[in-house]
């Protein structure tokens, strides 16, 4: 009888230590979880936060020099500046180009790290070869992007997706006229999130601020 009693108490203890050990394991699993979240990172932006606008998110094709097609992810790794707009802008177009090649001086060897793209509201005019020219005048690393006749559709794809406001205002000529547009420009950061929406009223120095968080 007391060989019987001493067998099942050491079969208990057995038992209790077996099922006691998955739940130790996963108390410690379960705290090293808690201390492995990662904290979002914490920006301080002069320009807008959009991150949660649901802003582009899709990759776009256009065309650049020499017809070329240019993808949106050919540069990932790189901050992405966003820029609508049209050679014939009388203002905007010009003074946002402007501020974005003095933050890109401003940045100094970081500014290698950031590519400016200059896409077109007016593709009936604004040819790969008027946009190479146009956007190259700023800065010689602006790319300016374009779509063919029979691809307009791609690039109103890629103006609604930044909601994009376009309405072509008729002048004296068929060929003389203007568009009216949304002025301001986005950042994306290097895995091509849409991150920052920049005023037309901000200076290089905003600018240049804001992309250096994003380089960061």
């Amino acid at each position: 009888m007391l060989k019987i009693q001493s067998f099942l108490a050491i079969m208990i203890s057995t038992l209790m230590l077996g099922a006691c050990q998955p739940q130790s394991t996963a108390s410690v699993a379960q705290a090293a979880s808690t201390t492995d979240i990662v904290q979002p990172k914490q920006f301080n932006f002069e320009g807008s936060d959009v991150r949660d606008a649901g802003l582009g998110g899709k990759d776009f094709s256009l065309l650049g020099a020499n017809g070329k097609t240019i993808h949106l992810r050919d540069f990932r790794g790189k901050v992405v500046v966003l820029v609508f707009g049209y050679t014939h802008c009388p203002d905007v177009c010009p003074t946002n180009l402007l501020s974005y090649a003095d933050a890109i001086n401003q940045l100094g060897e970081k500014g290698k790290q950031v590519q400016v793209l200059f896409i077109t509201v007016d593709p009936q005019r604004d040819t790969p070869q008027v946009m190479t020219a146009y956007a190259s005048a700023f800065n010689p690393n602006f790319i300016g992007l374009t779509v063919d006749k029979q691809h307009v559709e791609a690039l109103n794809s890629v103006v609604d997706q930044y909601k994009i406001a376009v309405r072509k205002v008729a002048g004296s000529s068929p060929n003389e006229y203007l568009i009216d547009h949304s002025t301001g420009t986005y950042l994306l950061d290097k895995q091509g999130h849409t991150v920052v929406y920049e005023p037309h009223s901000q200076t290089a120095t905003q600018l240049t601020h804001d992309i250096k968080q994003l380089l960061d």
